[in-house]
């Protein structure tokens, strides 16, 4: 139920926040919400991952970035069961992230990006929710080992 939760509320900020983006945005012009600390900035990103690989064929990028949301998914469905409820949030987090920059790419070619912070690619919550998703889950991960490691040096 938490992956699901987490997937949801990942992909519905950021199909939200994008279309927002979209309406009140003009392309490629910058506004300062903390001066020059961050801003928002739409633009059309059509690579991978904070615009990486944009040089490659968009058939590439679409099956790339298919094939990296289905072995998350099988992942996420096989491992489901074995993951504590926060780590299927995480995970959630993350699917509902690669959902949501998928869905652009199918409906647009390219992903709807506005958020800029100095000297890094702009990018949007789907980006964000990934991130963070990947950080925590990595996170609980090595939390869980080090515990069962003391536990197994107590014996």
């Amino acid at each position: 139920m938490s992956g699901a939760l987490g997937m949801f509320v990942a992909l519905i900020a950021d199909q939200i926040t994008k279309n927002i983006a979209e309406s009140n945005l003009e392309y490629f012009n910058r506004v300062d919400l903390f001066s020059w600390f961050f801003g928002f900035r739409y633009v059309h990103n059509e690579g991978i991952g904070f615009g990486m690989l944009d040089f490659l064929p968009i058939e590439f990028i679409y099956s790339l970035s298919a094939g990296i949301s289905l072995v998350i998914l099988v992942l996420a469905i096989i491992y489901k069961n074995v993951l504590t409820k926060y780590e299927n949030l995480f995970l959630g987090f993350i699917i509902g992230g690669a959902l949501g920059n998928n869905i652009d790419r199918i409906r647009f070619g390219y992903v709807v990006d506005f958020l800029e912070f100095p000297y890094w690619p702009v990018f949007n919550l789907a980006d964000t929710f990934i991130v963070i998703g990947a950080a925590l889950l990595l996170f609980s991960f090595y939390r869980r080992e080090r515990i069962a490691s003391k536990s197994r040096n107590i014996e």
